[in-house]
């Protein structure tokens, strides 16, 4: 028998008293090991898959500055050469006869040259190239950090709201299973109806059912949490509805959000990031065009070279410019040229398309709020209503002016009402959550805000 159960039986009173006693046993403060949302967030830093693999691709396209700067810097290079040669020779001597001669040496060759690149514009596009690159690298982290939050507040709450459907449906369960025991007392001593047996043993097979589907729904979601923070998650720190915060969103003017969503939104950022990198690569096709010079010092020395100058040492230095003036490719260049053209165009057009669709994601989320305020107080009114209601209908009953039909109702109806009111705070917490994140402000602060709304874990 469910710690639910023992408490409805042995409860006296109203059933508003038996289901209200219920539900908030159900839903007690959170047991010794929960996490709250801090630490849930502190494990996903560390452990959340995407992320990491987010954070990894940012340490590597950093590496494209200092890739990209070498190419502007002095390139010192040696090289060693030796071997054993033979050579023989023969030659005719001054009385006519031929003269035949052998000889065996080491040949060695080494040398030490610098190049310094003086103007390569291709190479100067590249590091520019690489700072957008990085810049970009550095936006998708913001944005996969922004992310994890969502992804995590949505995991979490989503695994309260199961929690809290599941307590609904049990305290109903016990509620219907409470009425339908008096109503076959009832029915046996003659004072009811087979109908209100029928009724309640309907709607307690009903929650029957829907006590399987909810108990499912309670391990999916937890699962779904220990995805993000890889550990089990066996409770989890519980919201206070009288901690829950019910502010409208500062600025409240919701083109301010838009604004600053457009001007910060790390996805954008990284998008404007990429437009400045395709400039660049148009720039390194145009560099195509463009003569190179380098700036080239070689200091060599060669022992017997040849054949001809066996034993011979030479120690050579040399100073010099060299230019390269390209003439003609085939037209390589030019279509080059017209195809990072076409590549900005379509960034472009990604980014205006992107943009639109945060604005308006702006303005739903923002909506999300404002509105998901009032609703949240209408329904903590019509819980009230719905109490007050199913109290009357019980008083009402002994005086042959309500049906146990009506109790089974009332009861229905406040349960509906919990669920409602329950699934509005998630939905405003979400749509503060996906807010913030529009105008990457999911900071420690905001997520320290959020757990305040819930209770501690006893330790």
């Amino acid at each position: 028998m469910s710690a639910i159960r023992k408490l409805t039986r042995i409860l006296p009173g109203s059933g508003l008293s038996r289901l209200t006693a219920a539900v908030g046993l159900a839903l007690a403060a959170a047991p010794a090991g929960a996490i709250d949302f801090m630490q849930a967030y502190e494990r996903a830093l560390s452990q959340d898959a995407s992320f990491q693999a987010a954070r990894a691709d940012t340490d590597a396209r950093r590496e494209a500055v200092p890739q990209a700067r070498a190419q502007l810097m002095p390139n010192i290079s040696s090289n060693l050469y030796r071997s054993k040669a033979n050579t023989d020779q023969r030659s005719i001597n001054v009385l006519g006869n031929p003269v035949k001669q052998s000889y065996d040496y080491f040949s060695s060759n080494y040398g030490i040259s610098l190049r310094q690149p003086l103007f390569r514009k291709y190479n100067f596009a590249l590091y520019r190239q690489a700072q957008s690159d990085v810049e970009s690298a550095e936006a998708n982290l913001d944005k996969n950090q922004q992310d994890l939050v969502v992804r995590m507040a949505g995991a979490y709450f989503e695994a309260l709201m199961a929690k809290a459907q599941y307590a609904l449906i049990m305290a109903q369960k016990d509620a219907y299973g409470f009425q339908l025991e008096a109503a076959k007392q009832s029915f046996a001593k003659g004072q009811g109806t087979v109908i209100d047996v029928d009724d309640a043993q309907a709607r307690y097979d009903m929650t029957v059912a829907q006590e399987l589907e909810a108990r499912q729904n309670l391990g999916y979601t937890r699962r779904a949490l220990q995805v993000i923070v890889n550990e089990p998650v066996e409770a989890l720190a519980d919201l206070v509805p009288a901690r829950l915060e019910l502010t409208p969103p500062f600025p409240t003017d919701v083109e301010e959000w838009i604004t600053r969503a457009e001007e910060i939104n790390p996805e954008l950022r990284a998008m404007r990031a990429n437009i400045e990198s395709a400039n660049q690569e148009l720039a390194k096709a145009r560099a195509g065009h463009y003569p190179t010079a380098d700036l080239v010092i070689q200091r060599s020395m060669s022992e017997s070279e040849n054949n001809v100058s066996i034993n011979s040492r030479y120690l050579t230095s040399q100073v010099g410019v060299q230019v390269n003036v390209p003439l003609f490719s085939g037209g390589y260049v030019s279509s080059q040229m017209r195809q990072a053209r076409a590549n900005i165009e379509k960034i472009q057009q990604q980014y205006e398309a992107r943009r639109r669709e945060i604005s308006l994601q702006v303005r739903k989320e923002y909506q999300n709020i404002t509105e998901g305020i009032a609703k949240i107080q209408a329904l903590q009114q019509a819980e009230r209503s719905a109490e007050r209601a199913l109290d009357s209908n019980q008083k009402g009953f002994p005086a042959g002016t309500r049906s146990r039909v009506d109790i089974l109702n009332a009861q229905q109806q406040l349960i509906n009402t919990k669920r409602d009111l329950a699934q509005a705070r998630l939905t405003y917490i979400l749509a503060r959550v996906r807010l913030q994140g529009l105008v990457s402000s999911l900071n420690e602060k905001e997520i320290e805000t959020i757990n305040a709304w819930l209770d501690t874990p006893r330790g």
